[in-house]
């Protein structure tokens, strides 16, 4: 599943706002990684921007004249997400 881009005009209106860091869930299942980032605001996946760097994944969300941002220092795969009343869920493949 590819991960979402946001379109340049967001990427830089998002530039230009104080940035927050969302509060986060962390769970660990058999075999993969849960992390629930709560990002109040957000509409639809069109705000959010997920980014995987070489040992994290970046995260950037708009919600109107607020944005997050966030830092994941994890280095696993991205094997799904989902946007479900204003909290962020991604799954981490664990299987290493």
């Amino acid at each position: 599943k590819a991960t979402p881009k946001m379109s340049t005009e967001s990427l830089k209106k998002i530039s230009k706002l104080p940035k927050k860091e969302p509060s986060t869930n962390i769970r660990r299942l058999a075999n993969k990684v849960i992390y629930e980032l709560n990002i109040p605001g957000v509409k639809s996946m069109e705000d959010i921007s997920i980014t995987s760097l070489e040992n994290s994944i970046e995260v950037k969300a708009l919600a109107g004249n607020k944005a997050y941002s966030k830092l994941i220092p994890i280095n696993l795969p991205i094997t799904n997400y989902e946007l479900s009343d204003g909290k962020l869920t991604l799954e981490l493949d664990a299987n290493n």
